[in-house]
C-alpha cells in the first residue's frame, strides 16, 4: 500500500496552510478533499483533538450539502459515531466503515515497522 506517507512528528498542522490558501481562492472542493486527507492522517496518529477541528471544519465546508458526505467518511476513519446524516451507502454503512477504518490500520502497520 502507497501513500500513507506521514510528515515528521511534530507537524501537526499538514495541510493547513494549503486548505487557507484553497478557501482564499474559491475552490470549496480542493479544501474540502485536503480536509479529508488531513483527517486520514490524524486518524493514523490518533490525533482525536485534531479529528474533532477536521470535521468541524468538513460540515462547515459542505453545509450545502454538496459532499456531506465526507464527513462521514472522516468519522468512519476515526472510528466515531456519525451524526445523522443523509448519505445512502451502497454496500451499507458498516461495509463502508470497515473499509475506512481498514485503510487507517494499514497505515499505521506501515508506520509501525
Amino acid at each position: 500500500m502507497t501513500g500513507c506517507a506521514v510528515p515528521p512528528e511534530g507537524d501537526r498542522r499538514s495541510g493547513t496552510a494549503c486548505a487557507g490558501e484553497s478557501r482564499v481562492s474559491g475552490v470549496a472542493i480542493a479544501t474540502a478533499i485536503l480536509e479529508l486527507v488531513v483527517c486520514l492522517h490524524q486518524a493514523v496518529l490518533g490525533d482525536d483533538q485534531g479529528i474533532t477541528g477536521t470535521i468541524a471544519r468538513l460540515r462547515d465546508l459542505t453545509e450545502g450539502g454538496d459532499y456531506a458526505y465526507y464527513t462521514d467518511i472522516a468519522a468512519f476513519m476515526a472510528d466515531w459515531a456519525v451524526p445523522p446524516s443523509s448519505a445512502r451507502w451502497i454496500d451499507g454503512e458498516a461495509a463502508v466503515r470497515k473499509r475506512w477504518r481498514q485503510l487507517v490500520t494499514a497505515c499505521r502497520a506501515l508506520l509501525d515497522c
